[in-house]
């Protein structure tokens, strides 16, 4: 029996991942397609599961050049002010002979009677300021990285089998502004910024992870309706040229809707799009798709799979779990199934439908299946943050990339043309998938049996035993070809023989007739040999003869054979069941309601 509240459900913070899983069709040089997408102004930073190191785009490489710069400038003026010049120009010779070779440096060296004019503190802030920007860029793959060496093996990692980035953020203005209400027509108030996240798997595997913030203070109600990647409550969007120029190039400046920014943010334009209607999140995670394909140079089979990862940091309605459990049960289950009201499913249907909680602290619960996954702050406990989310969305994002590779390896099997070369070709991609799909990467007990829960609900285990099968036959194609091609080489030696045989056979042939000629041809014994007693009796020219006969024999045995086997087999028309009728055929239009009969 499911009890109604007397007050509603209320979500004070909350953040959604929506995970779209997606693949280049092949597999993939990840360090090359990683640096075109840094090249190309898409992403801001790279990370290596195999070191941690966080990389940053091409562009920085100025602001690199500038932090140098500054701080050989203010190396040196310490060294002037402490009186130990010398020493740090033999520390520094290459910074000290740039800087001693501009002549104002000398002409203020040759003026003994004035001091050193010192460096303003303004070029110190604008330095600290560059690296806490370029720092806050980095924050978000060296928390990613910091929790895949918790969670995943060190020989997975070690072996690079992924990189992690992370692209340039995209701006979005919801249906629902904070406290719920609906955003009045043509506002542009109270935006939320996207953060985008990318994951190049060598496979070919790609995720794409859009991380959005809720408004504040809304009903489960009002949460529901932005929980899928297809909900339609996105009524304008901001996003940065270089997306735009990598997704349509030279025609995004004519056919795409907006306009464009007065200034610019992070050295790149951004355009502001309006919605006539409000779109859906996938819109957004298809753009950025299609970026990304073109940028990399792979043509992407289009099919993605979306993958909600909610998360409830705080709730304000109820003042602990259990008065939030007893008061608002069906916000609680329709929040967590998703695609259905409880209130019509059968009451013994209910817990069917309702997966067990995850979480092993009292603080929080987290519930998965294999369609979303949603986790709630209990009243009391710590707010949630994101590193906490990232330690959640890590484990999914592992079992949805194994899920994706088993099907990535059904696809390409089941694609094989008859090429000896790429049957080996996926035969070997089959191989190395496989095993990478049999070892998790998980090294913790707990999250190992949810990624193997969902992979069973997923039916990776079908996916799996019918690439194993597909392998099989594919196996049998290249046998078939290996035979094929053993069966030509030995009809190529036979070939060769058989020339051989024949030019080699005019000596022979003049045996023969020699030997013929011996013989009597008295009696029915001697019938046969009088073809051969003519061609002896001529001598040379007999045997010549003689020769081009059997050549012409050989060659009509072997054309005979070769018609034989390439004429082309009788077809039976093809007749239609029936006869037409000479009236025409009944053809059903569909008409509006508003027409007549």
């Amino acid at each position: 029996m499911i009890t109604q509240s007397s007050h509603e459900a209320v979500i004070e913070e909350g953040t959604i991942y929506f995970i779209y899983s997606f693949d280049a069709g092949r597999p993939l040089d990840i360090r090359k397609a990683a640096n075109q997408l840094l090249k190309s102004g898409i992403a801001e930073t790279l990370v290596s599961p195999r070191d941690g190191q966080v990389r940053v785009a091409h562009r920085y490489q100025s602001l690199v050049r500038l932090m140098r710069k500054t701080n050989a400038l203010y190396g040196m003026n310490d060294a002037l002010e402490e009186d130990r010049l010398i020493r740090w120009m033999i520390r520094h010779p290459f910074w000290a002979a740039r800087i001693l070779a501009r002549p104002t440096l000398r002409r203020s060296r040759s003026s003994t009677n004035e001091s050193p004019s010192p460096i303003p503190d303004s070029l110190r802030e604008n330095l600290s300021l560059i690296e806490q920007s370029v720092a806050e860029y980095q924050f978000v793959n060296a928390v990613q990285h910091h929790i895949e060496q918790d969670l995943l093996r060190a020989d997975y990692l070690a072996s690079e089998p992924y990189l992690r980035l992370r692209l340039r953020s995209a701006g979005q203005w919801l249906a629902r502004m904070n406290g719920g209400e609906p955003r009045p027509s043509g506002s542009m108030e109270e935006g939320t910024r996207a953060e985008i996240l990318l994951l190049l798997h060598r496979s070919g595997v790609m995720q794409l992870t859009v991380v959005l913030s809720l408004p504040d203070h809304i009903t489960v109600d009002q949460y529901l309706e932005m929980s899928f990647g297809s909900s339609e409550f996105v009524t304008a969007a901001r996003v940065s040229e270089p997306i735009l120029r990598a997704a349509f190039g030279k025609r995004a400046e004519r056919h795409l809707e907006g306009e464009w920014e007065a200034e610019q943010e992070g050295g790149v334009r951004w355009r502001i799009i309006k919605h006539e209607s409000p779109a859906a999140i996938s819109e957004l995670s298809t753009l950025y798709q299609q970026a990304i394909a073109l940028t990399i140079k792979s043509a992407c089979s289009g099919d993605w799979f979306c993958y909600p990862a909610a998360f409830i940091d705080k709730v304000v309605c109820c003042n602990s779990e259990e008065s939030f459990r007893r008061n608002h049960e069906r916000e609680l289950k329709n929040a967590i199934i998703r695609s259905i009201d409880v209130s019509s499913v059968r009451e013994g249907a209910v817990s069917s439908l309702i997966p067990e909680d995850c979480s092993l602290t009292k603080s929080s619960s987290w519930y998965c299946n294999m369609s979303s996954s949603l986790e709630i702050n209990w009243p009391g406990s710590p707010d949630g943050q994101f590193a906490q989310h990232l330690q959640r969305v890590v484990i999914l994002e592992s079992a949805l990339l194994q899920y994706w590779q088993i099907r990535l390896l059904d696809r390409r099997v089941g694609v094989a043309n008859d090429s000896v070369r790429h049957v080996r070709e996926i035969q070997r991609e089959a191989i190395f998938g496989l095993r990478e799909y049999r070892d998790s990467s998980i090294s913790f007990g707990d999250a190992r049996d949810l990624v193997d829960r969902l992979l069973v609900e997923w039916r990776a285990d079908r996916l799996y035993g019918h690439v194993l099968e597909s392998i099989d036959q594919l196996q049998q194609l290249v046998v078939a070809a290996e035979s094929k091609r053993s069966a030509t080489r030995a009809n190529m030696l036979a070939g060769v023989a058989l020339i051989v045989a024949i030019f080699l056979g005019l000596p022979a042939i003049d045996e023969t007739l020699g030997i013929a000629n011996k013989v009597k041809d008295d009696g029915i014994l001697g019938i046969p040999l009088k073809p051969f007693h003519f061609l002896a009796a001529r001598g040379d020219k007999g045997t010549w003869v003689g020769y081009l006969v059997f050549l012409a024999s050989v060659l009509a045995c072997l054309l005979g054979l070769t018609l034989r086997r390439g004429r082309p087999r009788p077809r039976s028309r093809r007749r239609e069941p029936g006869i037409s009728w000479p009236l025409g055929t009944v053809r059903v239009v569909r008409r509006d309601d508003t027409q007549g009969a």
